[in-house]
């Protein structure tokens, strides 16, 4: 009897350590004449609830770690007032669903725990797609996300704050103010998403250590707006047309020792733009047909840029004359179209450097009006002349050793010195022109000679 009785006790005490025997997991199929706040109050852990086709009016809240999966048509339809699905539980997995009409300043889903999963939702009319606060681990992917169809205050499709090891991987989108905003959140990781027309694409504020890869990003005003950060790795980006007056690629502000490797920042008002960023490294990015393929703004230092491949911008580089940054590294720096010193030696790199840093851009520093000759042939010609012509300034940018041909943009070869040029042959274009240059010398000359002796 006592044995009997010892067991029994034994079991008890393990039933309450381990917080008691798991419930078997039920498949719950609701329609739309159901109750279904009733019947997510009333869920237990790892239920299945299988939403019909249909409108469920209402704004909900879950509490109880279930799978709310829906078929398709299923639509969450919130009241026009507050968020319209509010998660309390942990491991919650919200798919296929599609959520609308949120309040004024309120989200499609607004997650307040950790390791949730929402996966392959349609979230439109809502000021906020998603917001996550205070919550870590949680999965946002395969979603589409759009703010209010037609006011001007639009909030952001993916909002994160204080929410570490966040992965927010293949969103699509559009019309928002930011994309994805990841605010007080370390260690997340942002891939594969598609962001068209945001004030910002992506956007971090003092955050750190967070992977920004493989996204595309269009019709922005900057495609990647990095704020007060640490430690960012951003790589293989596409941003492309972010065109506004002051649109920019990447714009780095009050950013420190992050890596911005293989990007692709093409036809954008600004390629990148550093502003107080501080020992950052720039390589290995495709910077072309911008208004301006660089520029670096005030106390910005410290920070190494080579590998590059800079490419038909209007203005390839300008720089804060104060600054002091690296333009090569290890003896390579980066390739520019319009270098003209003619590689004579055949090598990697071209025997004479690069001069940028364009006095004429400084010049409408102090007289805004000459900016209407930006781009015109005659400032073209007149940064051609810089490179030839020893001007004495300390407006000039100088990389000491210019690739004669373009970077090979991979990530997977960035240690690899031996790889990270392609082998160089000689360049005929600069060629031509310093001889040109040279025969009309000539003839200017004996033109004179002639004319003094007759």
């Amino acid at each position: 009897m006592r044995l009997k009785l010892t067991i029994v006790l034994l079991v008890v005490a393990t039933v309450l350590l381990y917080g008691g025997i798991e419930t078997e997991a039920r498949e719950i199929t609701v329609n739309t004449t159901d109750n279904l706040q009733q019947i997510l109050d009333k869920a237990q852990d790892n239920d299945e609830i299988m939403l019909e086709p249909g409108i469920y009016e209402g704004n909900f809240t879950i509490n109880t770690k279930v799978q709310l999966i829906g078929k398709k048509g299923a639509t969450l339809q919130g009241s026009g007032q507050g968020d319209v699905l509010t998660v309390n539980a942990d491991e919650v997995t919200i798919e296929n669903l599609q959520i609308e009409k949120g309040g004024s300043q309120n989200a499609g889903i607004y997650l307040k725990s950790n390791r949730n999963m929402i996966k392959n939702n349609k979230i439109y009319d809502v000021f906020h797609g998603i917001v996550v606060r205070d919550g870590y681990g949680n999965v946002i992917t395969e979603n589409v996300i759009t703010s209010f169809k037609h006011a001007s205050n639009k909030g952001y499709a993916i909002y994160l704050i204080e929410a570490p090891n966040s992965r927010v991987t293949t969103n699509f989108t559009y019309d928002t103010n930011d994309g994805i905003y990841i605010s007080y959140s370390n260690l997340c990781e942002i891939a594969y998403n598609n962001i068209v027309r945001a004030r910002y694409g992506i956007h971090t504020m003092d955050s750190k250590d967070v992977v920004i890869a493989e996204n595309y990003i269009s019709q922005s005003r900057n495609g990647l707006m990095i704020m007060q950060s640490y430690n960012l790795q951003i790589k293989k980006n596409f941003l492309y047309e972010n065109t506004t007056i002051t649109g920019v690629g990447i714009f780095l502000f009050d950013t420190f020792n992050s890596s911005i490797q293989a990007n692709v920042m093409k036809k954008n008002n600004k390629g990148i733009f550093l502003e107080n960023a501080i020992e950052n490294l720039i390589e290995f990015n495709q910077i072309e047909s911008n208004e301006k393929g660089i520029e670096i703004g005030k106390n910005s230092n410290g920070n190494q840029i080579n590998l590059n491949n800079f490419i038909r911008n209007n203005q390839q580089v300008i720089s804060n004359e104060e600054n002091e940054n690296e333009f090569s590294w290890d003896g390579y720096g980066n390739y520019w179209d319009n270098q003209q010193s003619v590689n004579i030696s055949q090598t990697e790199t071209i025997d004479y450097a690069y001069k940028s840093g364009d006095v004429f851009y400084h010049l409408t520093m102090n007289e805004a009006y000459l900016q209407i000759f930006t781009g015109s042939p005659a400032v073209r010609l007149w940064n051609m002349v810089e490179q030839f012509v020893p001007v004495v300034s300390n407006k000039f940018v100088v990389d000491e050793h210019p690739l004669a041909k373009p970077a090979t943009i991979d990530i997977d070869v960035v240690n690899h010195h031996s790889d990270k040029v392609l082998k160089s042959g000689i360049s005929w274009k600069p060629f031509i022109i310093f001889l040109c240059f040279m025969i009309f010398s000539i003839v200017i000359f004996k033109t004179a000679r002639r004319e003094r002796h007759e």
